[in-house]
């Protein structure tokens, strides 16, 4: 079973899982498919603004038009997506069971949450063939008991919402027509199913959306993916709507598996490994997890803690990263420190940076906390990242911070920042927009260097700038190329303009300087 280039396989730990079957180079492409049902997220307030259940277009929550037969918000009441059973069309007939329209507690009246598991449902009357692959997928019902958290949070919020606020409430016959064999347990491994497999997609126009894919759902998670995902949100050919497209990013040998990522790469192996225990339920074994340095990052290693005597210059590590309870010792002394401190300490620290990047911190700000965490954590550690990626938007933007000193410091955080982003995501399938702002914030510094090494606005000589130009080139070029996949979507594409801007200003600016690039 497959295609020209995947395999499907199936074993006792991986369950089915996705093999090449043969070499694939990048930018191969291992498999597109449309989604077996799709879904609104809420919105970030809902008590501000809704998706229309017809088109996904954010709509004021107060003022919005409603549906006029289930009375849920919409953008019009032409709205085409209102009488799509892909989008609105059928469980209108559910939704209706309760017509009347409320103003107050929105977001709990209205859980846009609560439509992809109806929808789900409802796969049983419109499209046998996608029910039955639906049911496929893995729900991990043996995780999700009683009790638990996410079945608790599914009871409350979905399961319950919509069996007595809607499926109870309608007609007999409505209810064998449209969701014959509803029930609360079904419920229950349908919202297993989905927070188990549901990809995420943002739409240009700002809301957000969940999708079931059959096949790519089968793809297995590595911290190091090969794979990147991408997709068809334009709307331009209605047939190809929210069509994925799974992309080769790194070279893929015959047999090896075809992997994706459904955590953050910036993130430390305990922080992505507890959230994938969390929310997919597994732990993860991958090259880079079971790696104490992370591949030579040292994306979370802390700075020796010392001994009465005080600190070396080691660093200590995880002794064993797949292991939750694991010590960690320092590579240079005999000084050791149990798990539970480590996390206390990075969990304080995450909670500092977070709180100073929501208020939008200024470069003094910034420093501060770089300076006080850099005590420590080893100067690569994914906090420091975050702080230094700020950073170097700020420094070469103000007068007060263009001296040659700060561009020098610029420069080197960039280059930093882009060994750590390349070697843990060496073919752009998680990072494409951290690297291209490096790049691109490495340019400018270059750029800005090379035109403080001139005198009267006259060069000093070609050949003394030369490699600073070289260089802001070869920058300029990485950053857009980080984006070559990213150009559809809206913040790569204000991005894409952004560094295009750049572009040009830096080849006006060389051959106003009859340099030659």
């Amino acid at each position: 079973m497959g295609n020209n280039e995947y395999e499907i396989r199936k074993s006792e730990e991986l369950g089915r899982y996705l093999v090449a079957a043969r070499d694939l180079a990048p930018d191969d492409v291992v498999l597109t498919e449309l989604p077996l049902v799709y879904g609104p997220k809420s919105m970030p307030d809902p008590e501000a603004l809704m998706p229309c259940v017809g088109c996904y277009k954010p709509i004021f929550t107060d003022v919005g038009e409603r549906c006029s037969r289930c009375g849920w918000p919409v953008c019009s009441g032409n709205c085409p997506g209102l009488k799509d059973p892909l989008h609105h069309g059928v469980e209108c007939e559910i939704l209706s069971a309760r017509p009347e329209c409320v103003l107050d507690n929105m977001a709990d009246y209205y859980r846009h949450d609560a439509l992809l598991p109806l929808r789900c449902a409802l796969l049983q009357y419109t499209d046998d063939d996608k029910w039955k692959k639906l049911l496929e997928l893995q729900s991990h019902m043996e995780c999700r008991v009683p009790g638990t958290d996410a079945y608790d949070e599914a009871d409350e919020f979905t399961v319950k919402y919509l069996m007595n606020v809607f499926i109870n409430k309608i007609d007999k016959n409505v209810k064998n027509k449209y969701l014959n064999l509803i029930s609360g347990e079904l419920l229950h491994k349908i919202c297993g199913i989905i927070d188990t497999n549901a990809l995420e997609i943002r739409l240009p126009n700002g809301s957000e959306l969940n999708a079931l894919y059959a096949t790519t759902c089968m793809m297995e998670h590595s911290c190091v993916p090969n794979t990147k995902h991408l997709f068809n949100t334009s709307g331009k050919d209605v047939k190809d709507k929210y069509k994925i497209t799974v992309k080769v990013v790194v070279p893929i040998n015959k047999g090896d598996h075809v992997a994706t990522m459904y955590s953050h790469a910036l993130w430390g192996t305990q922080a992505r490994r507890q959230h994938l225990k969390d929310t997919k339920y597994f732990s993860c074994k991958c090259i880079r997890c079971s790696d104490p340095t992370e591949l030579g990052t040292y994306l979370s290693a802390m700075k020796c803690f010392g001994d009465d005597k005080g600190p070396c210059d080691g660093i200590h590590l995880p002794e064993d990263p797949l292991d939750e309870e694991t010590d960690w010792a320092c590579n240079k002394c005999t000084v050791k420190v149990n798990n539970s401190q480590i996390n206390i300490l990075i969990s304080e620290m995450g909670e500092e940076v977070e709180n100073v990047q929501m208020m939008g911190g200024s470069v003094n700000m910034l420093e501060n906390v770089l300076c006080r965490l850099s005590t420590f954590l080893h100067p690569n550690h994914y906090h420091l990242y975050s702080i230094k990626h700020s950073l170097i938007q700020l420094y070469g933007r103000q007068s007060s911070y263009m001296s040659e000193e700060i561009l020098d410091k610029k420069i080197k955080m960039c280059k930093d920042l882009i060994f750590i982003t390349k070697t843990l995501d060496p073919g752009n399938a998680r990072l494409s927009l951290y690297s291209a702002i490096l790049h691109h914030e490495l340019h400018s510094a270059l750029v800005l260097k090379s035109k403080k090494a001139t005198k009267d606005g006259s060069l000093r000589t070609v050949d003394e700038i030369r490699p600073l130009i070289d260089e802001a080139k070869l920058s300029i070029e990485a950053a857009l190329s980080s984006l070559k996949d990213d150009v559809e979507e809206t913040s790569g594409k204000k991005l894409h303009e952004v560094i295009e801007k750049s572009r040009l200003d830096f080849v006006n600016y060389c051959e106003s300087k009859n340099i030659n690039i």
